[in-house]
């Protein structure tokens, strides 16, 4: 019992259930409580000496809390509840200790692969028989033969058509999430421009997903030609846009150019340009 005491050094502390069985305790009633509690989990049992007791709680113990521990012959006193605990406790840790028991013995139990090494065997001559093997390692069937995993070979075989697929369906025009690059677009400056935009979108952690990238560039196929697209990379990077944006054209400023543009302009300049004679009322005519 000492050792089961050692490997527990706490046990579960149901809060509603302390307090429901605690209301009709004083304040220094339940401090002595918890105290002998305590003692109970370390030691097992509280001595039935009330000098005893009083030492363990820190002061008297009253009637009261005597009455959750029972005496038992041979042991001292015990609170039941308590020791349910600790036999919860014991049987999960033994559930746990068959659980890993089992786990072990199937991984034991499991078939071992020599994953990735290649072990060389070398036939043994009978005695009077000429060495007819080269000195090489031949092609064909040999005595000198290599044992792979049979699970490695696989492996490797399923990588190698994934790779060969995989180069099989990439595009010449292929952006990323196994997206091409529209055909109006399909040059390689719009390409590179692509990567760059992307790489740049990258850097600011504002990074594409498989189906914003694809509404994306059907966007930027209505947006823009495939002359006109590089140019608008650059410049939505040089000037930290978050969205492309072709360069600004400079606006033409509008010129008068009909003839009541015309007119008007030379009524201002006739009147601008004849003096202006001021008459006092006696000079009138």
């Amino acid at each position: 019992m000492s050792q089961e005491l050692h490997r527990s050094p706490a046990f579960q502390f149901y809060a509603d259930d302390f307090l429901a069985g605690t209301l009709d305790l004083s304040q220094e009633e339940v401090g002595a409580y918890i105290r002998l509690l305590c003692h109970q989990w370390n030691r097992g049992s509280i001595p039935v000496e009330t000098e005893k007791q009083q030492r363990l709680a820190g002061g008297s113990v009253s009637v009261d809390v005597l009455a959750k521990f029972r005496l038992v012959d041979g042991c001292g006193l015990v609170n039941d509840r308590l020791e349910k605990e600790r036999a919860k406790q014991a049987e999960f840790r033994q559930k746990q200790r068959e659980k890993g028991l089992l786990s072990a013995q199937a991984r034991k139990n499991q078939p071992q692969f020599n994953h990735g090494s290649t072990a060389v065997g070398t036939a043994v001559q009978p005695s009077g028989q000429p060495d007819t093997q080269p000195d090489t390692q031949p092609e064909g069937n040999s005595p000198v033969f290599s044992l792979q995993s049979p699970v490695s070979s696989s492996q490797s075989t399923n990588k190698n058509k994934a790779h060969e697929h995989s180069n099989q369906s990439a595009s010449q025009w292929h952006v990323a999430f196994g997206l091409d690059l529209p055909e109006s677009l399909r040059t390689q400056q719009c390409l590179e421009a692509v990567h760059d935009w992307l790489a740049y979108k990258t850097e600011k952690r504002q990074g594409y997903k498989k189906s914003g990238l694809k509404a994306a560039l059907e966007k930027w196929s209505n947006e823009f030609t495939s002359a006109a697209f590089p140019s608008a990379v650059q410049n939505s990077m040089a000037n930290n846009y978050q969205g492309l944006f072709g360069p600004s054209q400079p606006k033409n400023k509008p010129t008068a150019t009909t003839a009541h543009d015309e007119w008007m302009a030379a009524q201002l300049r006739a009147a601008y340009a004849e003096p202006v004679v001021i008459k006092r009322p006696w000079e009138v005519d």
